[in-house]
């Protein structure tokens, strides 16, 4: 029986439970243990009595975080409600001597380099119990949006960013498999947009890959991307969507975790509960670019001091301007649209003024940007040129230019992030303790 469900069992009911030890205490009479099997994040307290010889003197030595069969009665308990009187145990095996987690507190920094193991803690049962309640949830969204959900290819000669920031495949002994070069794939978004063209509304939630040698606290190697694609939708239609997505699945989370989010709150020092309600309860606002320019430099004026002070239109909003908008300005998610077309990519949608693209960005309050998206450019000819300008080589994505000959309708999509949503939800401040095993720069121990 799963360790959540014996708080639904009646007293003295006869149970089976299997799990790890996270805590013992033994005094002279009686002893307890908070055991966890990962369905919930408090375990469950068992209780073993002096009188049962045998029993009180194996577990009394028992060490943290061995694993053990147990089988006993459930009794009530004024605290918590269930406990389990211990009738029988099962040692399947205990840690080494030299295991590196214990009793006290460790630093994320120290657990980073015990990731195989670091799970076992509450803070690490919490963040990941929440990121798998979000995955999930994200494909009810879609699945109830009636979604096809399309398995975008990993491997991939396309760079849909642009930006030469991929990874190359080749075999073991520095050979081209294919008939062309070959990387990691840095989105699905270009695969997904040829299926709206035949299904409407897709959505692709795989790994993805930078080779972007940064060690900031927000990027990865190796991270989750969420991209819907939508036919015959323009780029208000998707920041739609995007709103009713967050919506959705922090709701999700408000309702199934919130002992999980009180014990978040009380690590990170950060008011979840009611941050998540906020982004839950309002509508996020929109406003153009050129706003977003006049509200920073209205702000400098009044005297906030940003790093990047030289606030003009054409300049790439750094974190401390996204954090700035979502945070003070709007104190709620918020929205940007209709980009300077130089700093954007190729593929966004140019509007009449012709210095500007239907790209949108939704910024939120303590991450900065968690949302990337746009309204896509269905003209071939402006594609050409903007890849011209751009320096992408043209062979290479012939079959994304041709789906814009063949009845090609007009598609909007967007990008989010997983793991900044995570952080989001769980207050944590650094994307590899959101991430099971993160790939950093230099970092690949498992």
């Amino acid at each position: 029986m799963k360790i959540l469900d014996v708080y639904k069992s009646k007293e003295n009911a006869i149970v089976q439970v299997n799990g790890w030890i996270r805590f013992n205490r033994v005094s002279k009479n009686v002893g307890f243990i908070e055991l966890f099997d990962g369905s919930n994040l408090n375990g469950i307290q068992l209780v073993y009595k002096k009188s049962q010889i045998e029993i009180y003197e194996k577990l009394s030595q028992v060490t943290l975080f061995s694993a053990l069969q147990i089988k006993g009665k459930v009794i009530a308990d004024k605290k918590n409600g269930r406990e389990v009187l211990v009738e029988s145990v099962i040692f399947c095996n205990e840690p080494a001597s030299d295991f590196p987690l214990g009793k006290k507190e460790h630093g994320l920094e120290f657990l980073r380099q015990q990731a195989h193991l670091r799970v076992k803690t509450k803070l690490f049962q919490a963040v990941m119990t929440i990121r798998s309640t979000l995955s999930l949830s994200i494909h009810d969204f879609f699945a109830q949006k009636s979604f096809h959900y399309l398995n975008s290819p990993i491997i991939t000669k396309n760079d849909a960013e642009g930006a030469g920031e991929s990874f190359f495949v080749k075999t073991i002994k520095n050979k081209n498999f294919w008939s062309s070069p070959a990387s990691l794939s840095v989105s699905g978004q270009l695969h997904a947009e040829a299926y709206a063209q035949a299904f409407t509304n897709v959505y692709t939630f795989a790994p993805t890959f930078r080779a972007e040698n940064s060690n900031t606290t927000r990027h990865a190697s190796e991270f989750w991307m969420i991209e819907p694609e939508v036919a015959f939708a323009d780029y208000n239609d998707l920041m739609d969507l995007g709103q009713e997505l967050i919506k959705f699945v922090i709701k999700k989370v408000l309702l199934k975790h919130e002992i999980e989010l009180k014990f978040l709150a009380n690590f990170s020092k950060v008011d979840l509960l009611t941050d998540l309600e906020t982004i839950v309860n309002n509508d996020y606002e929109k406003i153009s670019y050129k706003k977003a320019i006049k509200i920073l430099q209205n702000a400098i004026i009044d005297g906030v001091n940003f790093e990047q002070n030289k606030i003009e239109f054409g300049i790439d909003f750094g974190i401390e301007h996204e954090k700035y908008l979502a945070s003070v300005y709007a104190k709620k998610p918020i929205f940007i649209y209709d980009y300077p077309l130089e700093i954007k990519s190729f593929y966004m949608y140019q509007n009449d003024d012709q210095e500007t693209v239907r790209g949108f960005d939704l910024l939120v309050p303590r991450i900065g940007e968690l949302i990337g998206g746009s309204q896509r450019e269905n003209s071939y000819e402006k594609l050409i040129q903007a890849m011209k300008i751009k320096k992408i080589k043209s062979p290479d994505l012939d079959w994304y230019l041709e789906l814009r000959k063949n009845g090609f309708a007009p598609s909007s999509g967007f990008g989010l992030g997983l793991e900044r949503l995570v952080m989001l939800v769980t207050g944590m401040e650094n994307i590899r303790d959101v991430l099971p095993f993160p790939r950093t720069p230099g970092d690949l121990n498992f």
